[in-house]
């Protein structure tokens, strides 16, 4: 009896090996879906770390700000924002006791307080800062800006987080929705809200409430399929936690 092995061997191999391949490219397929998945989301959590951080030393910064205005002046302020991208803040050039713009809100002067221009995603951040607290006649340790700003968990009937804001510093996030680029390019605005998705609360971050207080949202950050989509980091000085620091460095009576 003649047996055909060769043909048969072959015959098994090449079918074993079809399968062997489709089961690798299946695995291999979730494996780099799951890889991808996982970096990405990595990632997304060191940017956020990282300009959480940032935001720490802008505050430090702009005590630092304030300290110095007292020698030679002789008076304590926080700088103006920065309005037309220079990096340097803007006075309304017809009062120099008054920023540039009323609502006091545009972007960190960054080259004022001579610190790196932007966050993790390349983004410019934002910046409001209360007149009491800007105006070039400084502030005291009696000055108060109570109801002027407004920290909220949400709009527009959030719990109050603090109502003695003196500033508000914040990066737009991986959204970059409304933001300014390093490049001085201006990114896409807040989308008008969908069935299911609402950006309410990063749009209140950037309107300009014409009366006081002017509002803004501080909460956990979100996916772009979340009821609530939120990616800014925000971080504020309370008048205060700045008249507080001042007074410890010996800088107000």
């Amino acid at each position: 009896m003649s047996l055909n092995i060769g043909n048969n061997l072959k015959t098994v191999q090449a079918g074993f090996t079809l399968i062997e391949l489709a089961v690798v490219l299946v695995i291999i397929g979730i494996l780099v879906s799951g890889f991808i998945g996982t970096l990405s989301s990595r990632i997304d959590t060191s940017r956020q770390i990282e300009t959480t951080e940032a935001l720490k030393s802008i505050k430090v910064s702009l005590y630092g700000f304030a300290m110095a205005k007292l020698n030679p002046l002789g008076v304590a302020r926080l700088p103006c924002p920065d309005i037309d991208n220079d990096g340097l803040e803007d006075f309304n050039p017809l009062n120099l006791a008054q920023c540039a713009v009323l609502t006091t809100y545009g972007n960190l002067p960054w080259a004022t307080l001579g610190i790196e221009r932007g966050d993790a995603w390349s983004s410019t951040y934002s910046y409001w800062v209360a007149n009491e607290y800007s105006s070039t006649a400084g502030f005291a340790l009696a000055t108060d800006a109570s109801g002027t700003g407004q920290i909220r968990a949400a709009t527009p009937a959030g719990n109050v987080i603090s109502s003695n804001v003196a500033a508000v510093i914040f990066s737009h996030g991986k959204n970059q929705y409304g933001s300014i680029g390093m490049d001085n390019s201006v990114r896409a605005g807040v989308p008008a809200n969908t069935p299911g998705s609402s950006y309410d609360d990063e749009r209140e971050n950037q309107d300009t409430d014409a009366a006081a207080p002017v509002l803004f949202i501080s909460r956990s950050v979100t996916g772009d399929d979340a009821p609530i989509v939120y990616d800014d980091i925000l971080t504020w000085i309370s008048e205060y936690e700045l008249k507080g620091r001042m007074a410890q460095a010996g800088a107000l009576p």
